[in-house]
């Protein structure tokens, strides 16, 4: 079976994290529900090694790892699908595909690796050959996500010499502003190895006045104010579970790597915003050195870091994406016979 989780960006063997005995994400929300469900008509061999997703109408699409193409398009009526944006350093191909998301009738992929970003008309994504816009965008963003309209963007802080853990860009990809120190890690390993053990997800709300985080390892969660760039603050703060590390880095060789203690919380696997929240795919007793990395429930907070609800899964999930015209989250599982199934959350 498929059991590919690509976790970005650095050699880790061993995850310690500082857990406080008084504070749990479960313990926020006493009571979960089971939302209505129903199976995609998606065949299991149709469906090659996703990692992001993104849904928009009646269309998926996700990040494709198998292909030579790096995003595969669903049609989530008919479960028809194609392949799309070779692999390639040519005007419209990528290297990578690390980010997808749709602003208005537009999807956009943006490549960390090949520093652009290719936008391509919804109505034309099953086009026979469709326009593709390519626009120059700085190489290296983590968890690159964009604010309302494609007005601007936030990312993590994996590349300068700056303290700020996020920085939020302008449309070309010029910094704006930088905000959020990286925690202590009680260690002196390197900056940026440091910042290997604070990865995580971003999401940004619809009206892109607010910036929600969740750690990669451990359970931290942050909720920030961007609503005006010369003030940013820190609505609020859960740390349920902070990772540490010991160094195994040779900075000289330009190699940071961390070994990873066997007691660290997995931390948060996808993150989904809408408008009244962000829906989170976490789970406050994933060890990182469980075989089984696949988590079935969801919390969602409201954007000023408010528990709202948890909705229990019940499927092995690795991603998530909300369609806002179904009102649904869209989820990666997978079955009992080891296979991929995409399912249709309604909410």
């Amino acid at each position: 079976m498929k059991n590919t989780f690509l976790l970005a960006i650095a050699t880790y063997i061993l995850v310690s994290c500082n857990t406080s005995p008084d504070l749990s994400l479960s313990a926020l929300f006493p009571e979960e529900r089971i939302p209505e469900s129903s199976v995609l008509p998606i065949g299991p061999d149709e469906i090659q090694e996703p990692v992001l997703l993104a849904s928009q109408d009646s269309m998926l699409v996700c990040t494709n790892q198998m292909t030579k193409q790096v995003v595969r398009i669903y049609n989530l009526e008919s479960g028809a699908f194609r392949d799309l944006i070779y692999i390639g350093r040519a005007k419209n191909e990528l290297l990578n595909a690390s980010a997808i998301w749709f602003s208005g009738d537009t999807l956009n992929v943006y490549s960390s690796n090949s520093g652009k970003i290719l936008r391509i008309p919804s109505w034309e994504l099953f086009e026979p050959q469709p326009e593709i816009l390519s626009i120059p965008f700085p190489a290296g963003c983590s968890g690159l996500t964009s604010l309302a309209g494609n007005s601007g963007y936030a990312t993590m802080n994996m590349l300068s010499d700056t303290p700020s853990q996020f920085l939020l860009l302008d449309r070309r990809g010029a910094e704006e502003a930088g905000f959020g120190n990286y925690p202590g890690t009680g260690s002196r390993g390197h900056y940026r190895e440091a910042r290997l053990v604070w990865q995580g997800k971003l999401a940004a709300s619809p009206d892109g006045l607010h910036i929600a985080y969740a750690s990669g390892f451990g359970n931290v969660f942050r909720f920030y104010d961007i609503s005006d760039f010369s003030d940013i603050s820190l609505v609020r703060e859960y740390l349920f579970a902070e990772p540490e590390y010991i160094s195994d880095s040779d900075p000289s060789g330009h190699r940071y790597s961390v070994i990873w203690e066997k007691t660290c919380r997995r931390g948060t696997l996808a993150m989904a915003g809408t408008d009244d929240g962000c829906y989170m795919l976490c789970d406050d007793a994933r060890a990182v050195s469980d075989d089984d990395w696949r988590m079935n429930s969801v919390y969602c907070f409201d954007w000023e870091g408010n528990p709202l609800r948890k909705l229990y899964l019940g499927r092995r999930t690795q991603s998530i994406a909300y369609n806002h015209e179904r009102h649904q989250l869209i989820a990666l599982t997978v079955n009992e016979q080891d296979e991929y199934v995409f399912v249709a959350y309604n909410l």
